[in-house]
């Protein structure tokens, strides 16, 4: 289980990445296709909607360690009863909505958007206590993680969207 401080250090470090990250990709690279949408018939993501992305997910967490606060470790709605497939047919979507919303964002609204929704973030982890980051975070994250895991898996997804990104770059689409 990470502590306050290395969930925090972790959060102002992977953000410092992300925007040295993106800020370094050419205005070009930045709007080239470098992968695939889950959403059949959609464009192709640009490295630009990778960071538009990475804003919703980070609020989508925000929103179930609410959630966690209010006592409520269970999925939200109706998603606890859907099938896998289902899921993440509903997760795609979801991600292609507001990546299509945030399709023509200035790259300086993206960054100041990921910039706020990290500010919100590090704001939640201080609601939480020392003992409510260490509890398992249940049904809504997995058995074998914890609270405080579930504020790093914003950093975890932040990489994966780099990751994918260079993939992308160096696959061509």
């Amino acid at each position: 289980m990470p502590t306050r401080k290395e969930i925090q250090d972790s959060l102002v470090e992977s953000q410092k990445e992300i925007i040295t990250y993106f800020q370094g990709l050419s205005p070009e690279a930045r709007e080239k296709p470098c992968t695939e949408s889950g959403v059949a018939g959609e464009a192709p993501w640009r490295a630009k909607d990778h960071l538009a992305h990475l804003t919703a997910n980070e609020q989508d967490v925000q929103t179930l360690l609410r959630r966690v606060l209010e006592g409520d470790k269970s999925l939200p709605g109706n998603l606890g009863a859907m099938s896998r497939e289902d899921m993440i047919a509903w997760r795609d979507q979801s991600n292609q909505t507001y990546v299509n919303a945030h399709r023509d964002d200035s790259m300086e609204t993206l960054f100041a958007d990921v910039v706020e929704a990290r500010q919100q973030t590090l704001a939640l982890l201080e609601q939480f206590t020392d003992e409510q980051l260490a509890e398992p975070a249940g049904g809504m994250f997995g058995a074998d993680r914890t609270v405080g895991d579930m504020f790093i898996a914003n950093v975890q997804h932040e990489a994966q969207h780099v990751a994918w990104t260079e993939e992308g770059f160096r696959q061509g689409l």
